[in-house]
């Protein structure tokens, strides 16, 4: 069974947000390695915003999957 249209767009963006998560956090190690502290503190800040978009996008998706009765996609 192939997954609708709703669950493959919730999938992309949850895909998105992940991506975007693992470039903050990598670009946050780098600041805090060179002891950038004004950057850091800014990035920081970012970095919990990105982790809330996550939990919604991770949240969405399985409310969706729920609702729906969708067969989640394996990848």
């Amino acid at each position: 069974m192939t997954a609708c249209a709703e669950q493959t767009r919730l999938r992309s963006e949850l895909e998105s947000v992940l991506g975007n998560l693992a470039q903050v956090t990598t670009l946050l190690l780098e600041l805090f390695r060179s002891g950038d502290t004004e950057k850091y503190k800014l990035l920081d800040k970012e970095l919990e915003l990105t982790v809330g978009e996550k939990e919604r996008a991770v949240g969405a998706l399985r409310q969706h999957i729920k609702e729906h009765k969708c067969q989640p996609e394996l990848h």
